[in-house]
């Protein structure tokens, strides 16, 4: 073979080092592109899935607290992709307050929350006065995912309302493997009124701007119990003869 044939091998042989390498380096570039971010996504929405799920799962802890005089409660729950944290009632910035036609009113009551914030998209997922929420960070609207223990019996006309209070001594938050410990403080009936003909009831519902979940409420309130919305964040029911507001405090002691 003479020495021209060897060099002409050689270079065949480098461009396709090349080539080969080129098509390696801009699949990895492409796989990094557009693959990753999917990724990341799909991770993000694994994670609010299971928060929701957990979430839920606290939802039925305190109902078993509040209407089945269980004492006390404690669950193993797994917080990825986001932190958990405690928002006491003292320092929660929104509030219902319930009045009637006839003048009677509970006045404000603030609730408290449990509240979960993803780290790797903008979900956040909120237990309020027994009803689990989600919204969307720095977006207007919200839903309802599992909604309260609020009724009125038809046959009866009566209405009963329960307001569910969180307390913690401290703030509290967490993420990763954590166990959510609650216990029950005796309940309060703050109206027990039989009105004697048919009024109105109204529920009044003053949101925190920062975390506003004032559609899933006006939602659930408009369609489940009916309501008509007179005025903003303000439900109606008429044709009520008894009301009842129950209103519970559930202390978290640890997360």
């Amino acid at each position: 073979m003479t020495l021209k044939g060897m060099n002409e091998r050689g270079v065949s042989e480098a461009i396709g080092f090349v080539l080969i390498l080129g098509l390696m380096i801009t699949s990895i570039a492409m796989v990094t592109l557009y693959g990753y971010p999917v990724l990341l996504k799909e991770q993000s929405n694994t994670d609010v899935r299971n928060m929701e799920r957990a979430m839920i799962v606290i939802q039925n802890d305190i109902k078993n607290l509040c209407y089945k005089s269980v004492p006390y409660e404690e669950t193993a729950l797994q917080v990825s992709g986001g932190s958990l944290e405690v928002v006491d009632a003292g320092a929660a910035l929104s509030s219902f307050n319930i009045t009637t036609s006839e003048g009677f009113s509970t006045g404000d009551i603030s609730l408290g929350k449990f509240r979960y914030f993803s780290d790797r998209g903008s979900a956040v997922i909120a237990l309020e006065n027994g009803a689990v929420l989600t919204r969307q960070d720095g977006q207007q609207g919200s839903a309802i995912l599992a909604e309260p223990r609020w009724f009125f019996d038809d046959s009866t006309d009566t209405l009963v309302v329960y307001t569910i209070n969180i307390s913690a001594s401290e703030p509290l938050s967490t993420m990763g493997m954590s166990t959510v410990r609650m216990s029950l403080t005796s309940p309060t009936t703050v109206m027990n009124t039989s009105f004697g003909a048919s009024m109105g009831v109204n529920v009044i519902y003053a949101p925190d701007t920062d975390d506003d979940y004032s559609t899933g409420w006006k939602n659930y309130l408009n369609g489940t119990l009916d309501m008509a919305e007179t005025a903003a964040n303000t439900y109606t029911l008429t044709g009520v003869e008894k009301l009842i507001v129950k209103s519970y405090t559930v202390t978290v002691h640890s997360v």
